[in-house]
């Protein structure tokens, strides 16, 4: 029998790894293509029409595998928001897409409410696309300017 770790002793040694790897994007290409571009790219399904943002390799209501490429506005709206030591994320709405997408977002601290008023303060809010400053393809949302 082994004696149990006493509470706050360390018992694991960190290490740093850095990994090297190139993912080839294959069918998923288009819409990574877009994000790098700061463009929402969906998936419009042959079978049915629906439309997926993120894109599915197999239609969600369907499951036909047959789909074309679709561009959207990149505008969303914030339905939830989330805030953690990697940054702040929300779940949004793309116009012209059928399911909710899952985005970081940046610039948002601050803004008052163009959200509806029985909303929480940022449930509501028009967001828009934004290419990575980095140029790899992540989905970032930043607030939609007004003219």
């Amino acid at each position: 029998m082994t004696d149990s770790p006493k509470p706050g002793s360390q018992t694991a040694s960190v290490y740093r790894l850095h990994l090297d790897y190139d993912l080839k994007a294959g069918w998923f290409a288009p819409f990574v293509d877009g994000l790098k571009q700061g463009q929402a790219v969906a998936r419009c399904c042959s079978s049915c029409g629906r439309v997926s943002f993120p894109p599915l390799r197999t239609c969600s209501r369907c499951g036909s595998l047959d789909g074309d490429w679709q561009r959207l506005s990149g505008r969303a709206v914030l339905k939830a928001r989330t805030q953690g030591m990697d940054g702040d994320f929300a779940l949004v709405s793309f116009d012209g897409a059928d399911a909710l997408a899952t985005v970081a977002l940046q610039g948002l601290e601050g803004l008052e409410g163009d959200a509806p008023e029985d909303a929480a303060p940022e449930q509501g809010r028009v967001l828009v696309l934004t290419a990575a400053p980095d140029g790899l393809p992540r989905l970032i949302l930043t607030p939609e300017t007004r003219p």
